[in-house]
């Protein structure tokens, strides 16, 4: 018998992660598209507002409905299906929900000037909560790996049991169960005789969209893969997010100076702000000049500069700036994102160089002689 992991009062389910970042993705999708669309149609009220007895039914109340529902989905069916389809309609109903976050902390209501950055901080806090899961998921898996590849297998299974299983998913599933070199358990045994007896389903034909979409998808993976082979973008990256924290500094400065600053009222959030983009600054430098001596070193400091900025500072711009601080935040996933893809392909490089961390330096620094 294999040993059970030690959350086994609350087990989670294999795709928690997964499930609880398509929430917050669709949760943030969402509130974009309500605040541009209501911004664009002149924030109407659907039920005549003051005008017609005061009557209002205001987005919230469709949120709390659409969140119930991905509840009782999750509730009454079992399944991956269920838990992708309750995410969906879940992270649609928070994000119409947390939206109006202004209403329910000031009078000031919609238009509260805070409201953005609470908005912001909510979602991190379940981003957070993503990273956590998964962290857990992978601490499960290297203590307890029989239990969590049977969990995952059986997922599948109970899907399948209803409406069968397609040769892709059967193949999905007993790769599950055959997914380490330990050998095979009795559960293991049993599970893959069951996934065996299943009803073959014929596959759905893939919608144009769909391939269209997964096109797109391989052709962004291929370009992203190519780009992270040169190695001019690591200086690429570490100048673009020293630039990025320099930019409000500035800004700030000029309409200092200007008296752009003469009715400001969030001075909390500007200090703060400032704060923050004056401590990516200094992380930014910091790693821009470790990446001729030390490539590891400088790729955890620019990568601090950044969740900085995206985990405290991004709370202070978006109460600034309002949603016209999606763009700045953008820049900064980006960043981010670039930066992890270059780190696995720097490590290699380091444990392929002779000289270690000296090569890398050296050739980080020939790289910058070569382009200047």
């Amino acid at each position: 018998m294999f040993r059970t992991p030690p959350n086994n009062g609350f087990p989670r389910t294999a795709s928690a992660a997964a499930h609880l970042r398509l929430f917050v993705l669709v949760g943030v999708v969402t509130v974009l598209v309500t605040r541009a669309f209501l911004a664009l149609t002149d924030y109407p009220k659907l039920g005549g507002g003051a005008g017609n007895g005061g009557l209002h039914i205001s987005h919230m109340l469709w949120g709390g409905l659409l969140m119930l529902v991905g509840l009782l989905v999750m509730l009454v069916f079992s399944g991956v299906a269920s838990r992708r389809r309750g995410a969906l309609t879940g992270g649609v109903g928070f994000g119409l929900f947390i939206d109006e976050v202004g209403k329910l902390v000031a009078t000031d209501g919609y238009f509260y000037r805070p409201a953005p950055g609470l908005i912001y901080l909510s979602f991190v806090a379940l981003t957070g909560l993503a990273w956590w899961v998964a962290r857990r998921a992978r601490t499960d898996r290297q203590e307890a790996p029989e239990a969590f590849r049977a969990a995952c297998a059986v997922d599948i299974a109970l899907q399948g049991l209803r409406r069968g299983l397609t040769a892709r998913e059967r193949c999905e599933a007993l790769s599950r169960l055959r997914g380490t070199d330990a050998p095979p358990t009795a559960v293991d045994v049993a599970l893959a005789a069951l996934i065996e007896a299943v009803p073959e389903r014929p596959a759905r034909e893939r919608a144009p969209h769909h391939e269209l979409l997964e096109r797109a998808r391989v052709w962004a993976s291929a370009r992203v893969a190519q780009l992270v082979l040169h190695r001019r973008l690591v200086h690429l990256v570490a100048w673009g997010t020293t630039l990025q924290a320099a930019v409000l500094l500035v800004a700030v400065a000029v309409e200092g100076l200007t008296g752009g600053l003469d009715g400001e009222t969030q001075w909390t959030a500007i200090a703060g702000a400032l704060a923050c983009s004056l401590a990516s600054l200094v992380l930014s430098l910091r790693g821009a000049a470790q990446l001729l001596r030390d490539g590891e070193a400088a790729l955890r400091t620019l990568r601090a500069a950044l969740l900085v900025d995206l985990l405290v500072g991004q709370v202070f711009k978006f109460t600034i700036n309002q949603f016209s601080g999606v763009t700045d935040w953008l820049v900064s996933l980006a960043l981010l994102y670039l930066l992890c893809q270059v780190a696995p392909q720097l490590t290699h490089r380091q444990a392929a160089s002779p000289q270690g961390v000296e090569g890398i330096g050296d050739a980080l620094h020939a790289t910058t002689r070569q382009t200047a």
